[in-house]
């Protein structure tokens, strides 16, 4: 029974880590996600190349536009701030937008995002959003 205890809880510590990497993140998710040289910033060459290969995915067709079926078909509206467009979108115009979003995330305006930059805009998003199901914010 001992051994049996030692190993389940072996299998659950080696686990765990790959647990929670398929937990959704928020926030430190995109970081990870567009920090590609892994020095935990995202420059806007990197964010850059994140929303390209993001348009990438998303047109399925490759007719060079993402239609509003595609978007729906990969969930979560496309991601990557697609929700609020409408009809087809191109490359431009999804670049265009996420050149907005960065200018926001880069409170300081160093051209980078870094981990307190992207936390403090999910505070601000967090408080926006009202207390969390089932509770108060004086919880």
């Amino acid at each position: 029974m001992k051994k049996f205890l030692l190993v389940a809880f072996a299998a659950s510590a080696i686990a765990a880590p790959a647990f929670a990497q398929d937990a959704p993140q928020r926030g430190g998710g995109m970081l990870s996600r567009l920090d590609t040289n892994g020095d935990g910033i995202v420059t806007k060459e990197e964010y850059n190349a994140g929303i390209a290969a993001r348009f990438a995915t998303l047109d399925t067709n490759k007719d060079g536009k993402v239609s509003e079926a595609e978007r729906e078909a990969a969930g979560r509206g496309g991601g990557m701030g697609m929700r609020s467009m409408t009809g087809d979108v191109t490359l431009d115009q999804m670049q265009a937008q996420a050149a907005q979003r960065f200018d926001r995330i880069d409170a300081n305006h160093d051209g980078k995002i870094d981990k307190a930059e992207i936390d403090a805009v999910m505070a601000r998003m967090g408080n926006r959003q009202g207390p969390p199901p089932g509770g108060s914010e004086n919880n």
